[in-house]
């Protein structure tokens, strides 16, 4: 795919830098736990995008790197300053040293994925998380049925809807000791009546994140 169209399309549907920097707010409680647990914080981030992960987590300590296939939001990224690993990020990975990082993200990658690639890309966090690292993976909710019978599907990259059972069971057969499941970023009819059909539609969280360590 053309990568000035993925840009010009997270652009369009994902929202601004504020707007997702907003969002990103779930994530700092995550954050303060890894900065009083590691006097050296290591970032890895799948997938970075437009980098406003990195930005975030950069400024508040971390020693951060980012992974990016499209070339057009890595140099974006590399514009700003970010240390950026550019390219398929399953090969990029395999060329990185054991136990190197604190935090392990992967906002919204999974689901471009064959189920075989996402196992293979496990398989590598869990060799890269220090021992008491994180791995954080988010992915669009298919419990939200509007998510799962059309919003899903405006992207043309994705491949694997995530059931969450499936990865837990995958996590734990990988070796993650533990694998907690978050319903994040409710849709805009959250606040509806609860009984409402519409509420039922487009009010549960619209996102899902696992939070994995390697260790209890």
């Amino acid at each position: 795919m053309d990568a000035n169209f993925y840009l010009d399309f997270e652009n369009n549907f994902r929202g601004s830098r504020d707007q997702i920097r907003d969002i990103l707010t779930n994530y700092d409680g995550l954050i303060q736990y890894v900065l009083e647990t590691d006097q050296k914080p290591t970032l890895l981030d799948i997938g970075c995008g437009r980098g406003e992960w990195l930005q975030k987590c950069l400024k508040l300590g971390f020693h951060s790197c980012g992974i990016e296939l499209n070339p057009e939001m890595a140099l974006i990224c590399k514009e700003m300053g970010f240390e950026i690993l550019e390219g398929d990020a399953i090969n990029l990975l395999k060329n990185l040293p054991d136990n190197s990082f604190s935090l392990i993200t992967a906002f919204h990658i999974i689901e471009h994925l064959s189920f075989e690639a996402i196992e293979v890309l496990l398989i590598e966090c869990k060799r890269l998380l220090k021992g008491n690292g994180l791995l954080v993976l988010e992915t669009p909710s298919i419990d939200n049925l509007s998510i799962s019978s059309s919003s899903f599907y405006i992207d043309p990259t994705h491949i694997t809807p995530i059931n969450p059972d499936l990865l837990v069971f995958s996590l734990g057969r990988i070796g993650f000791e533990m694998t907690k499941i978050f319903y994040i970023n409710g849709g805009p009819l959250q606040d509806e009546d609860k009984y409402s059909l519409t509420r039922i539609f487009n009010g549960v969280a619209q996102d899902l994140a696992l939070i994995a360590t390697k260790s209890k």
